[in-house]
Parts: structure tokens; C-alpha cells; sequence
């Protein structure tokens, strides 16, 4: 699974209307209640912005309006509040994945995968192939999946979609700091998958740092809600830092030795860290204490280490 400058303009001429009514009277040598103004300011701005806000809730409610409700949210999101911004952002969200099964769908089809097959080069993304294809109905199809907040990706000759999650750092900045924190995970696992074809694809030093960023989220924010989310991906790279991959195994097939690299990579995490205050880094040097004891080898006593501590 990329704020309008229209937007801007519409609040930045709101703000000056607001400013200019008690400014007016003023001038003109009136006498006024501050706190009166205040109040009948506060009023307004909250009136406006449960205008936006209620909006926004009602083109969720139809998955026909998806695309509209992403372009509306990244053209008003900054005239919410925080609260109201974060909420409207998470429904978006919900929807997206909601819609999603339905989506892919239409790119499964034999006559779309065939064309993309056709048409995508490394590095392409839908815009580009909105740009590149002459047929009509892909790229109206193309368009859609994009506007209402999709990207392209492909795993093992197969073309599908994903939520477009860097395309929320657009409005990254006018919601809560957990979701900010929330949006900065999904967007790097969005950007470069942890896995493809069940091999990792990602070095195991970045494998040890997004463990170490979703621990500190769910440290961070533990009643954040999307909370469950990041625990189940924390979940993820815990399993892979003790496991590996089918085709990216921790542990050589053949010899059971560890692969350097990713031990190498483990025992640096642990080194620049601290396991007394991160559970993961404390995991992973139990896990290096039982390995020197068993040789670098996968053995039963290793078996017994990382199942006490990932379940699997």
C-alpha cells in the first residue's frame, strides 16, 4: 500500500474571518466581552469541524465512495481536531482493509494479471502504469485502486494490493502521537516487507530494529487502538529473530549451525541496548547464552530456549 493547497486556503480564510470579527469591533471603539468572543470563536471552529468530521463518517458508510472519502480526508483532515482527525483516519483505515478482499479480486483475474504482467517494470507503481497503459478499462481500473488508498504489489508471479500506508504521511502530523508512531511502522513495512516468498528481505540488523520500535509503541502507548496490531507484528519479528524463514533459516538445514550474519546482527542489538529495559533484547540474549552453551547449534536445549519464549 503518497494536503491540498484548496484546503489551506479555506481554513487560512476562516482563521482571518474569526480574527477580524472581534478586531472590527474594536476598532470601531466598541466595548466587548472577551470571553464572550472567545466562547462564540471556540463555538464556531467546533461547529466547522464537526462539520468535517460527520462528513467524512458518512462517505465511509458506502464502499462506492471510498475514493472520495481518501480525497477528503487529505483536503480537510487539518480543519478536526486531533481526536476527530485520529478517528476519521482509523475508520479510512477500516474501510480500506474492509474493501480490500474485494479489490483484489478484481486485479485476480486472469485478463489484469496478464496485462500487468505485460506492462509493470521493476520499480513501477500505479501511477506509473496509469501513465504507461493505453487501455481504458486498466487504467480506470488503475486509477480507482489508487485514489481510494491502494498500491501495487507483486509475490510470486502474482499481482495484489495493499493498503498505501506512506501515503498517510500526508496527514501524518494532525493526529494523535500513537497513530503518528502507528503510521511510521506500517509505513516502513509497507515500503520494504519484512518477507516475500517466505525469504526474508530485509537485513536481520533492520529485522532487530523494527522489534525494538514496535516494542517501544506497545510500551509507549499500551491503550492505543491500534495497539493489538502493532503486538501481533511485534509477534512476527520475534518468531523470525529466534526462527528465521522457511527459505531464510536461522539455522543452516544441514549443519544446524546459526547463520552468521543474523547472530552477528542479534548480538549487536544486544550489545547497543539495554535487556534489563527491553523484553526483546532480554529474550534475545537469553537465546545468545544458550547457543554459546550449545556451540552455535541447534539443539534440543536451543528447541526448548525459544519456544519458552515465542510459543512456537
Amino acid at each position: 500500500m503518497k494536503l491540498a493547497q484548496s484546503a489551506a486556503a479555506v481554513l487560512l480564510a476562516s482563521v482571518i474571518s474569526l480574527q477580524a470579527g472581534p478586531g472590527a469591533i474594536y476598532a470601531a471603539g466598541a466595548k466587548a466581552d472577551t470571553s464572550t468572543a472567545a466562547a462564540s470563536t471556540a463555538s464556531t471552529v467546533n461547529s466547522h469541524s464537526n462539520d468535517v468530521y460527520n462528513h467524512m463518517l458518512s462517505l465511509l458508510k458506502s464502499p462506492a465512495k471510498q475514493a472520495e472519502a481518501v480525497s477528503y480526508l487529505e483536503k480537510n483532515i487539518r480543519q478536526a481536531t486531533p481526536a476527530q482527525a485520529t478517528t476519521m483516519l482509523l475508520k479510512l483505515e477500516n474501510a480500506e482493509k474492509a474493501n480490500l478482499d474485494a479489490w483484489n479480486n478484481k486485479f485476480f483475474k486472469d485478463s489484469v494479471q496478464s496485462k500487468l504482467m505485460k506492462l509493470m517494470k521493476s520499480g513501477d507503481d500505479l501511477t506509473t502504469l496509469i501513465r504507461k497503459t493505453s487501455d481504458k478499462s486498466l487504467k480506470s481500473l488503475l486509477t480507482s485502486a489508487r485514489d481510494s488508498g491502494y498500491r501495487l504489489e507483486t509475490s510470486e508471479g502474482m499481482f495484489y494490493l495493499v493498503l498505501d500506508y506512506p501515503r498517510y504521511q500526508k496527514v501524518r502530523s494532525f493526529v494523535t502521537a500513537d497513530i503518528q508512531s502507528y503510521i511510521d511502522i506500517m509505513t516502513a513495512e509497507t515500503k520494504n516487507p519484512f518477507a516475500n516468498d517466505a525469504a526474508l528481505s530485509i537485513g536481520w540488523t533492520e529485522v532487530t530494529k523494527r522489534a525494538l520500535a514496535q516494542e517501544k509503541f506497545l510500551k509507549s502507548f499500551p491503550k492505543s487502538n491500534r495497539a493489538a496490531q502493532v503486538k501481533e507484528l511485534y509477534q512476527q519479528y520475534l518468531n523470525v529473530s529466534l526462527h528465521g524463514l522457511n527459505n531464510t533459516p536461522l539455522f543452516d538445514y544441514d549443519t544446524k549451525k546459526i547463520d552468521p550474519k543474523a547472530k552477528s546482527a542479534l548480538a549487536a542489538a544486544v550489545s547497543k541496548g539495554d535487556p534489563s529495559k527491553s523484553g526483546y533484547l532480554k529474550t534475545l540474549k537469553g537465546f545468545l547464552d544458550v547457543l554459546k552453551k550449545n556451540n552455535d547449534t541447534l539443539t534440543p536445549d536451543v528447541e526448548k530456549y525459544r519456544k519458552s519464549v515465542s510459543g512456537a
